[in-house]
């Protein structure tokens, strides 16, 4: 199956472990790969004005072919654009901040035509419970949910 994968803000300011990096870049070596990365601004998404704080960090954490910056959830134009190029038969989906950025990304996908999967292993929420809700709302209203890195048929990962 021609897959791509975007990797939705995986930066610092969410905290990513180590190990999830790891898989996620062992992925990425396996098919072409974009991120995005949150970057705040004020007058697209008003964060401070609703006592939120913003990222601050400036480049991803993981591997990928291409980097998108993004103000909100959405995913940008730039990033659906670079993804159908590659004629995916399936988008996997991975990153953080699970409980709005993952749904957003996915719906996002899903309206530009395209098919998206998400691996809930590669994915990190603000906690579990959010996480399970998150990985449900997938199921039944955008796309596949993947158990593990096995069912995508990649040998050893």
């Amino acid at each position: 199956m021609n897959r791509c994968m975007i990797v939705v803000d995986m930066q610092n300011y969410y905290r990513p472990g180590p190990g999830m990096i790891a898989q996620i870049n062992q992925l990425a070596a396996t098919m072409p790969t974009c991120a995005t990365l949150f970057v705040h601004d004020e007058s697209e998404v008003p964060l401070v004005k609703f006592g939120r704080t913003p990222p601050q960090d400036t480049a991803v954490v993981i591997s990928a072919m291409a980097v998108f910056q993004k103000p909100g959830f959405a995913l940008p134009p730039q990033a659906l654009d670079w993804l159908k190029k590659q004629q995916p038969e399936e988008v996997l989906v991975a990153g953080c901040h699970t409980d709005a950025n993952l749904l957003a990304a996915g719906f996002s996908l899903f309206n530009a035509g395209m098919r998206p999967a998400v691996l809930p292993p590669l994915c990190f929420g603000n906690d579990w419970y959010m996480h399970t809700v998150t990985t449900g709302i997938w199921e039944r209203e955008i796309g596949k949910v993947y158990q593990s890195a096995a069912e995508l048929q990649f040998g050893g990962l």
